[in-house]
């Protein structure tokens, strides 16, 4: 079933050709609103509601409408109406919240075939509605009876993993940025968690009342399946009081996010999803940030596919021995690494010849431009990944299958993102999971918590669930689930990553308490500058160099060679450490 405009909108499709309205003027850019389509008849109806609403803002554009599939008219016969007209110029604005298959496949696909048809037209499509200040202004007002409550923000779910990680980054921002304190998401089909799982998870931490909100732009028969599944776990929880929330609907915010999508596509600033982070789009709470720079480079995590390729040969400085690249004497190490070579399964040669020893301790950076194999490198201290020659030995223990439970016992890695490391109802059962694991139970598990809490200036959260605490909590958290296991070394992957001033601060004086063996993994080099005496480069897949920290970020030469960058004003010797 499809839904014919009423009277008020039929102008926005025109009295003679479908889904627009007629040219006002030859040589500007058309707008085609690109819909989704269903066969719900209110669903299509609130489409037209918005493609009213936008004309009404708009009276200069030429709007036309169309539908990807389910609904007339297609998106094909819109343009085709559009060009009929005289339109040289169109910018298609998909409908879209969330970026997933029907936006990447079907919004270029329409393009390529209109393209076709009509090769002196020139087409642009704009990119998703996205995660906006007006998404997020929407989606805020249709929970505001949230107050007091947990929110489940429940999505369409997709075979995409970026479009579902796209919903989890909206709740993190309605939760640390709108002031609500619980927002869990999850999805109605294809991806989990689902309806009755969210729902579950709030109440196991502690939710009483729960506001079920549908991230939908307009109804249809999958918002229906929410608001049923969510009933009936309602019917099962008799304790918790469950709230149905809006879907976004038409919105004036959208009808301004929609012309917004149609003028960035028209002065060429189309960006990408990985583009929305908080240092190149506004987004709200993070306005002093925008316009900071970024790396452009992928991160470094071994990837399933790779392209075989050899290491290439290091870039290296001849330089006296003792310096950068000799690592000295060093007796009784906590870490040594012996003639360490590794390849991934399809060639990709990511170590070769590697040798390093870390004394007990000592705080020692660990830095190379993004694909040089420090991850490689961190990876075969616990264990995850197997060497190809050389061996790893820590404290005197080599790693082997047959060590891996002590290994990992005495190696602790705190993950850049500390919510993969989090993922219990509360922080002290977290702490908790690993030593229970080990078989400590009640006084001594107890004991084992409280003290690793301690270390971190923690205590007082210990009954706090993880989403309720700043980054900066939760990346201190994480590392009390490392101490609870008491290793000897610690490994910090970038954990200065997205910390405010204060909150760098004090996990720099954290790790400086601790007086722990640490290899600090890090692109910060002023942090790294600031917490370890001494560093090691890695490039290639080789050390290329080994020496006073200091001395090495003040050599201009060598950091150049290897890629690597200072902020803009920053000078090593000028900083005490």
């Amino acid at each position: 079933m499809t839904h014919e405009p009423s009277p008020e909108v039929d102008d926005v499709r025109g009295p003679s050709s479908p889904g627009h309205r007629q040219l006002r003027s030859h040589g500007a850019p058309a707008l085609l609103m690109l819909g989704h389509g269903s066969r719900d008849a209110e669903g299509v109806g609130e489409y037209w509601e918005l493609a009213r609403m936008v004309r009404a803002a708009a009276p200069e554009l030429a709007v036309g409408c169309g539908f990807v599939e389910l609904a007339t008219p297609s998106a094909d016969e819109a343009i085709d109406t559009l060009v009929a007209d005289g339109a040289d110029d169109i910018v298609i604005v998909p409908l879209v919240l969330l970026a997933a298959g029907h936006l990447k496949n079907d919004g270029p696909g329409t393009v390529a075939r209109a393209r076709i048809r009509h090769p002196g037209v020139r087409f642009r499509l704009a990119r998703d509605l996205g995660i906006t200040p007006e998404t997020l202004a929407v989606a805020q007002d249709r929970i505001q009876r949230a107050e007091g409550a947990a929110v489940a923000l429940i999505g369409r779910g997709s075979s995409d993993p970026d479009a579902c990680a796209d919903l989890f980054k909206v709740a993190r921002l309605l939760a640390d940025r709108r002031g609500f304190d619980l927002v869990e998401a999850g999805f109605v089909s294809i991806a989990r968690p689902g309806v009755p799982q969210v729902l579950d998870r709030c109440r196991a931490l502690g939710a009483s009342r729960i506001v079920v909100s549908p991230f939908f732009l307009f109804t249809g028969e999958l918002v229906r399946r929410i608001h049923t599944q969510a009933l009936d776990w309602a019917a099962e929880h008799p304790e918790v009081e469950v709230i149905i929330g809006d879907h976004l609907g038409a919105d004036e915010h959208l009808v301004r996010l929609i012309i917004q999508r149609f003028r960035e596509a028209v002065h060429g600033d189309v960006r990408m999803n990985c583009d929305l982070c908080t240092y190149r789009v506004q987004l709200p709470g993070y306005e002093d940030k925008v316009g900071l720079p970024i790396s452009l480079e992928t991160h470094e995590a071994p990837r399933r596919f790779r392209w075989p390729r050899k290491a290439k040969p290091p870039l290296t400085r001849q330089v006296q021995r003792g310096r950068f690249v000799s690592t000295g004497d060093i007796s009784a190490p906590a870490v040594e690494v012996r003639g360490l070579s590794f390849s991934y399964p399809d060639g990709t040669e990511a170590l070769s010849t590697v040798d390093l020893k870390i004394r007990p301790g000592e705080r020692v950076a660990l830095l190379g431009p993004n694909g040089a194999g420090k991850t490689s490198l961190v990876l075969q201290l616990n264990g995850v990944l197997t060497p190809s020659a050389g061996e790893v030995i820590i404290g005197g223990t080599p790693v082997r299958r047959d060590t891996l439970a002590e290994i990992r016992r005495k190696v602790g890695v705190v993950f850049q993102d500390p919510d993969d490391q989090l993922f219990m109802p509360t922080i002290g059962r977290d702490v908790a999971f690993g030593p229970a694991n080990l078989g400590l139970r009640d006084a001594e598990l107890a004991d084992r918590v409280a003290e690793a809490l301690s270390y971190v200036d923690m205590e007082e959260f210990a009954d706090r669930a993880p989403n309720r605490l700043s980054l900066g909590q939760r990346r201190r958290a994480a590392v009390a689930t490392v101490l609870a296991m008491r290793p000897e070394v610690l490994v910090l992957d970038e954990p200065s990553a997205n910390l405010d001033p204060s909150a760098r601060r004090e996990f720099a004086e954290l790790v400086k308490r601790l007086g722990m063996t640490t290899l600090l993994v890090t692109h910060d080099l002023p942090y790294a500058l600031e917490l370890c005496p001494r560093t090691v480069v890695i490039d290639h897949g080789q050390i290329v160099g080994d020496g006073p920290t200091r001395e090495l970020l003040s050599d201009t030469g060598f950091m150049s060679a290897h890629r690597l960058e200072l902020p803009v004003g920053f000078h090593a010797l000028g900083v005490r450490s």
